[in-house]
C-alpha cells in the first residue's frame, strides 16, 4: 500500500462500520421510532454498535489474513 490507501482504507472502514450500526439501530431493532424509550434507544445504541464492531473485526481480520 502506498500513500492515500494509508488514509481511504481506515476511513473506509469507519465508514462501513457507523454505516452499519446506522442500518442496525434503524432496521433491526427499530429504536429510531419516537414511541422508542429512551433506554431502548440507548441499549439499541450499544448493542448495535458492539455487533458491528465484532462483525467487521471478523471480516476485516479474515480478509487480511489472506484465508
Amino acid at each position: 500500500m502506498h500513500g492515500i490507501y494509508y488514509v481511504i482504507l481506515p476511513l473506509f472502514a469507519a465508514l462501513l462500520v457507523l454505516l452499519t450500526i446506522a442500518a442496525l439501530y434503524m432496521g433491526v431493532f427499530k429504536a429510531h421510532r419516537q414511541s422508542a424509550s429512551m433506554g431502548k434507544k440507548a441499549i439499541s445504541g450499544i448493542a448495535s454498535g458492539v455487533l458491528s464492531c465484532l462483525v467487521w473485526f471478523f471480516m476485516y481480520s479474515h480478509h487480511y489474513l489472506g484465508w
